[in-house]
């Protein structure tokens, strides 16, 4: 299949908090060639004290290596696939943020370990990467958004050497999620592939972090945000039977669990971007 068709490659996680209400919010999308084959995003931000109590952080399906820029005494963690929306994992104030993100199923090859093992967790990088005090030094040492992108790819040219690849089973299934806007269910996957659903699971576990049913309810939320973010709340509800929601209540129990807030609190503030609920 021609990477630039597939549809993991355009998938790019909405995180709401960061991307409306941080004015000094950067991405960047590394290339779809070697060395990371569309893999991998990047994205940075200023955290001050005004906003670092409001901010939360959605599921995406991904896994991140956060890197806190702050020049006496930086820091770096995993943060492992999400489960449920969540606050605190940006808990440093004056500090400038750099995030790799690693899109679903490219971590393993990364850190060389099986990403179920970080799921929900916050891990030092230390405990996990060789060399990871070197590439805090070169990413820190930069003083723009994109000179440590530039040190990140440096550093993965160092010691990496190879293509970050993802097993073409993963990148198969993922797409396939990806493409249905998070409607199949692993059964459907088993038959599509011959593969046992308990096989899939197992394989989700080690290179998404989530289970497949997980993994699509992740994917299936990411639509809607992005859905509400360009129709009107009442369009968003009558296609909610379409992505497998039960009912009404079912669609919003599922929202306010990955997001912190109901649809329709999210459409009020969304303008803001100030989204957690406070009531």
């Amino acid at each position: 299949m021609n990477v630039n068709a597939r549809p993991s490659m355009l998938y790019k996680p909405f995180q709401p908090n960061f991307e409306k209400m941080l004015h000094s919010y950067s991405d960047y999308r590394a290339s779809l060639t070697a060395p990371f084959g569309g893999g991998i995003q990047f994205y940075g931000f200023y955290m001050d004290d005004t906003n670092v109590n409001q901010m939360f952080v959605i599921p995406e399906g991904c896994m991140s290596l956060v890197i806190c820029c702050y020049p006496d005494h930086p820091s770096a963690n995993i943060c492992g696939t999400l489960y449920k929306g969540r606050q605190g994992l940006f808990v440093r104030s004056e500090c400038e943020y750099f995030v790799i993100r690693f899109l679903p199923g490219y971590a393993e090859h990364f850190f060389r370990f099986p990403i179920g093992e970080f799921s929900e967790l916050e891990i030092p990088v230390g405990d996990v990467l060789p060399h990871a005090a070197e590439l805090l030094e070169r990413v820190v040492a930069k003083n723009t958004f994109h000179e440590r992108v530039q040190a990140f790819e440096d550093f993965y040219g160092t010691y990496m050497r190879d293509r970050l690849e993802i097993p073409r089973l993963i990148e198969y299934l993922t797409d396939q999620i990806i493409c249905s806007r998070g409607t199949l269910h692993v059964n459907d996957l088993s038959q599509d592939t011959g593969y046992s659903s308990r096989y899939l699971i197992k394989a989700f576990e080690r290179y998404i972090g989530a289970s497949p049913k997980l993994f699509s309810r992740i994917i299936r939320f990411q639509h809607v945000l992005e859905s509400l973010e360009n129709k009107h709340y009442k369009e968003t509800l009558e296609q909610i039977s379409e992505l497998g929601y039960f009912d009404q209540n079912h669609f919003i129990k599922e929202f306010k669990e990955f997001s912190l807030t109901t649809p329709k609190k999210y459409i009020i503030k969304g303008t803001t971007g100030n989204l957690t609920d406070e009531s």
